[in-house]
């Protein structure tokens, strides 16, 4: 198959640190390349891909964005798998699919994909289809040897409930790492900055082998959102390196981890409890085995290219005439024939 991938114009594919949507992009793009088929990037500047061919977005503008894809579109392309939401609006004479990698897809696009059936059910209202996210396991370190402290990954605000993670932590005696990007620097001071000292350390947004580490090596992860997630890698991420990673019973949590249901806590004293009762918890390898065998790079592209095929198969995607992408195209073409200055 020949295959356009559009990725943001926030972050390049691979992220180096933080960027779930730029993650996604980078596994499916490398899978599909494994498995022959031709794929075409659009992402933002500085991307590295084994793509067939990566286009890089010139500008910050949209309609700008929107206008470099329809002219480096390449001919013959089989589908678009669009997880920026600017050229699935635009209805292209292409079969196209929109992914949401967080809550509620707003503009009126004809296929629409969530990435947990929980997200599917609130926001798309059963419109639509669910893939899971997916990575590649060998990007994890995985280690049965754990050491004792406690560890809290993901950006500093509020919604991602880092006070609640110190709250176990207190209640467990336990240290703490918290790693992530200060988001909300007035939560910071207020909620988090007051408990910092030897056992509890705030060390930054991390990535690479240092993040690897911290995962590899930590007792348990303390996934404390508050807000319904509509995902969460840093679930998987744990999983994939043999570590616990006990979560609160909100938004999709119950379901990625549904084949692991001891993970899933109701209250910080709930958690704490299951901190001090590690030995009752899942194995390091009955969690890597759980991640591997649900939550792959290779199962995510298996469910991608299977709603590929039954959106082609199928003609689920209408072809329209009058469209945003017929009618920059033409106006790209008039301006190249020197119609217009």
């Amino acid at each position: 198959m020949r295959i356009a991938q559009i990725s943001t114009n926030t972050i390049p594919v691979p992220p180096k640190d933080y960027g779930g949507t730029q993650r996604d992009v980078h596994y499916l793009t490398e899978e599909l390349v494994r498995r022959g088929h031709e794929v075409f990037l659009f992402a933002k500047k500085g991307s590295t891909s084994n793509a067939t061919q990566t286009f890089e977005y010139e500008s910050d503008d949209q309609t700008a964005q929107l206008d470099f894809i329809i002219k480096n579109m390449p001919p013959d392309i089989d589908i678009i798998h669009d997880h920026y939401g600017i050229v699935a609006k635009a209805n292209p004479p292409i079969p196209t699919i929109c992914q949401s990698h967080s809550k509620r897809i707003k503009s009126s696009v004809q296929i629409r994909v969530y990435v947990s059936k929980f997200i599917l059910r609130k926001y798309g209202r059963g419109k639509g289809y669910a893939v899971y996210n997916g990575m590649s396991m060998d990007d994890y370190t995985f280690k049965k040897k754990k050491q004792k402290y406690l560890l809290f990954l993901g950006r500093l605000i509020k919604e991602k409930g880092v006070h609640l993670a110190i709250k176990v932590a207190k209640k467990t005696g336990r240290k703490l790492i918290i790693a992530g990007t200060l988001n909300d620097r007035k939560y910071y001071n207020a909620k988090i900055k007051p408990h910092l000292g030897k056992k509890i350390r705030y060390v930054g947004a991390v990535g690479g082998d240092r993040k690897r580490a911290l995962l590899a090596n930590a007792h348990c992860v303390l996934f404390t959102s508050t807000w319904d997630e509509p995902f969460g890698l840093v679930l998987v991420e744990a999983m994939a390196s043999g570590t616990p990673v006990l979560g609160f019973r909100r938004g999709a949590v119950p379901e990625v981890l549904r084949g692991v249901p001891r993970l899933v806590c109701d209250t910080t004293t709930g958690m704490a409890a299951k901190v001090r009762n590690r030995k009752r918890l899942p194995s390091a390898r009955a969690l890597r085995r759980y991640a591997r065998t649900r939550y792959s790079d290779r199962n995510m592209t298996d469910a991608f290219l299977k709603l590929y095929r039954r959106v082609i198969n199928k003609k689920l995607y209408k072809i329209k005439q009058n469209t945003l992408w017929n009618r920059r195209k033409s106006k790209l073409q008039s301006m190249s024939n020197g119609d217009e200055d």
